[in-house]
């Protein structure tokens, strides 16, 4: 999965600080969840074009994010977003060409979007299929299109180089309902009010660089051994909705924990009485 900032949704919409800064709330509580609930992602923004983007009318983002008056907010926001590590980017994985023409269109009008992060994703899902791409925007911008099948989201529809029979459509969202809404249908997300226990694919197991599933079978679920440590997981099938969780052994079969779904291992959970045969 990747996820983009999408700079372009920032066009000059707050007219004071107090609208922006509910933006930033919302912003800032997206990026929370992702963070808390999605470990398989990859982040990217573009820090040059974000900055110079209009936030509060007549001032650029960084102006406008230095007028908010809430600085604890502010900081929270600018360790998620503008730290190194989370999101990268994407300008030094660039992939669209700067000749080729990206436009963002609607029954009404064209946008050019060239070298912005929607050319950016839009060649990404070309030639990346398989990989599942999201735009985060601010709120109450121009990209209010509403998503055929997911609840408060929304698509974004771009042409290149004028192939208007085929546009590529993006999907993109502005606030944490509808994030949550998304995740749920295209991430299989586990609802915790389930009366039953995560599917594999609902849980850390999904990613197959990090593990790889064994022949070895406990409580009916198929085991997992993680690559860089040969601990074995598996997803613990009596439990279900908030309880729902999976057991870590080392290398030995031995336990050392209970896991969230997102691979927290509760090193207190450990059982001397539970072990896997090998």
């Amino acid at each position: 999965m990747e996820i983009f900032i999408n700079e372009v949704s920032l066009e000059g919409q707050y007219a004071t600080e107090t609208e922006f800064q509910e933006a930033v709330k919302a912003f800032h509580a997206i990026f929370s969840i992702i963070n808390q609930k999605i470990k398989a992602q990859k982040l990217y923004k573009d820090s040059q074009l974000l900055i110079n983007y209009e936030a509060i009318k007549g001032s650029n983002f960084m102006i406008s994010l230095n007028k908010m008056r809430d600085k604890s907010l502010k900081r929270a926001f600018t360790n998620i977003v503008f730290n190194k590590l989370n999101p990268k980017e994407w300008r030094d994985e660039q992939v669209h060409s700067i000749n080729d023409y990206f436009d963002y269109v609607t029954e009404t009008k064209s946008q050019d979007v060239r070298n912005t992060s929607l050319a950016e994703v839009t060649e990404r899902s070309l030639r990346n299929s398989e990989t599942i791409y999201l735009l985060i925007n601010f709120k109450h911008s121009q990209f209010v299109k509403s998503h055929p099948n997911i609840p408060k989201c929304f698509i974004i529809s771009i042409v290149k180089n004028n192939d208007e029979e085929n546009p590529i459509n993006l999907d993109c969202l502005d606030e944490k309902s509808a994030l949550e809404n998304w995740l749920k249908v295209k991430v299989n997300l586990y609802d915790e009010s389930a009366n039953k226990p995560p599917k594999d694919e609902q849980t850390i197991l999904s990613d197959n660089t990090q593990f790889e599933k064994t022949t070895l079978i406990c409580q009916g679920r198929s085991i997992y051994q993680e690559g860089a440590t040969h601990r074995y997981w598996y997803v613990d099938n009596l439990h279900y909705g908030k309880a729902a969780h999976l057991e870590v052994f080392d290398k030995m079969g031995k336990h050392i924990g209970e896991a969230d779904l997102q691979g927290n291992i509760d090193y207190s959970k450990k059982d001397s009485n539970k072990t896997i045969s090998l």
